[in-house]
């Protein structure tokens, strides 16, 4: 009965090593293969996505277009002034200097050759454009200071989703690399089932056992594997630009 635990406490033990040595082999792995060492910094991959998103670039233009309204109601009293100027060349009547002194008992004219030039300013300002003018303009920079409020909102949005993304990659790969791990542990296990199958060490029963855990391990490694790569064209698409990994 003591031999029986003595075989059992040494099989716990290295089980329990075994497991240590996986656990370890696992954690250096991820720490030599960490994935963001790869990736461009998190505010470059933030300021890539600003650039390239389109729905950014429409708040933008919209942001502009409404500023040049605000710009074109400040303006718009410059509608009704008329500016308006004239020449004219040929022989004209002018009045003596006699006549332009004011003497009555002139009547003399002459005629001469020459060119005339003639400049006018007129003002039209209804009413309604002096009263309506204050309200239109502060109209226009509502909507200007919504456009800005739209864009910063579409920039916080974008960030956040980058650094969802972000994260989603570095998770996914952690989840690809220890279930490749896992699946090699798996393989290695399968081969020695094998044999000890062969020589009748375990049964059938255990031999299917092993099989069955390598088979689920394989499946969870190509689940792991097809989201992170998943993860990697969605924050590639969200970039406009292919991620060197």
């Amino acid at each position: 009965m003591k031999k029986y635990w003595g075989i059992l406490l040494i099989f716990f033990f290295a089980q329990l090593v075994s497991a240590q040595s996986i656990t370890a082999f696992i954690e250096k792995g991820l720490e030599e293969n960490d994935i963001s060492k790869k990736l461009p910094p998190l505010d470059t991959l933030i300021q890539m996505a600003k650039d390239f998103s389109p729905f950014i670039k429409v708040t933008i233009s919209e942001q502009q277009y409404r500023d040049g309204v605000v710009s074109a109601e400040q303006r718009a009293w410059l509608e009704y002034i008329n500016l308006e100027a004239g020449y004219n060349y040929g022989i004209f009547d002018n009045l003596s200097n006699q006549q332009i002194a004011g003497d009555p008992q002139s009547q003399t004219l002459f005629s001469t050759e020459q060119s005339r030039y003639n400049v006018g300013v007129s003002i039209r300002l209804p009413l309604s454009a002096i009263i309506n003018r204050r309200a239109r303009i502060l109209s226009a920079k509502g909507e200007a200071e919504k456009a800005r409020f739209e864009t910063r909102v579409a920039e916080v949005e974008l960030e956040q989703k980058v650094q969802y993304l972000y994260n989603t990659v570095l998770k996914n790969h952690r989840m690809y690399y220890v279930s490749n791990s896992i699946v090699d542990s798996y393989r290695v296990q399968s081969l020695r089932a094998e044999k000890d199958f062969s020589s009748g060490i375990i049964n059938v029963t255990e031999y299917t056992r092993l099989q069955q855990m390598l088979n689920q391990a394989t499946m969870n490694f190509e689940l792991h594997r097809s989201e992170f790569i998943a993860s990697v064209m969605a924050l590639e698409n969200i970039i406009g630009a292919e991620l060197d990994i």
